[in-house]
């Protein structure tokens, strides 16, 4: 029996044909993979900074800022991980009074934490420059915004606690007993 001998230009030929049909069967098992999950509770990691969350996608773009899109659509950039996590978990299952509640806490604590750099950096200039009055309004500015950053952290960690608890009873391996 003869041996054929592929000359080095066919066998990078078929090595590539090889490879793209690899290539091609793998994000097509990949795609039917992750739409079986596309509208459960299930988080599925991409990366360090990338996840699935049903039919959401998490994007971490900085420490304190996790974008979550809605097919290509931007939904809402949150404060935290666990936030925008939460947030989609409830909107899949249906708890949508939760998940506004979720986003509209998290907006109001990014205002009021951005409205508190904003007023330390002003007072700094005031006293600098001496002007009391001015320093003295912002400071009375500066105490609300803070007494109104903790009332919101306050009630956003309350819905948080809520959603975690609704979220993740009864999630767990056994078979439930009432089912029987």
């Amino acid at each position: 029996m003869k041996k054929v001998a592929l000359s080095t230009k066919e066998e990078k030929v078929l090595t590539d044909i090889v490879l793209t049909l690899g290539v091609t069967y793998l994000k097509r098992f990949t795609k039917k993979e992750l739409n079986k999950f596309k509208n459960k509770p299930v988080i599925i990691p991409s990366g360090d900074y990338r996840f699935f969350v049903g039919p959401y996608v998490v994007n971490g773009l900085q420490k304190d800022c996790w974008q979550v899109t809605l097919d290509g659509r931007l939904i809402h950039n949150f404060l935290s991980k666990i936030n925008a996590f939460l947030y989609c978990v409830a909107d899949i299952t249906n708890k949508y009074k939760q998940s506004r509640d979720i986003i509209e806490w998290d907006t109001k604590l990014g205002n009021l934490t951005s409205d508190i750099l904003y007023y330390e950096k002003h007072i700094k200039l005031a006293t600098d420059c001496g002007d009391i009055d001015r320093k003295e309004i912002i400071v009375n500015r500066y105490i609300d915004a803070r007494l109104q950053q903790t009332y919101a952290q306050a009630k956003l960690q309350k819905t948080i606690n809520s959603a975690k608890y609704n979220n993740f009873r009864n999630m767990n391996n056994e078979t439930n007993r009432n089912e029987h």
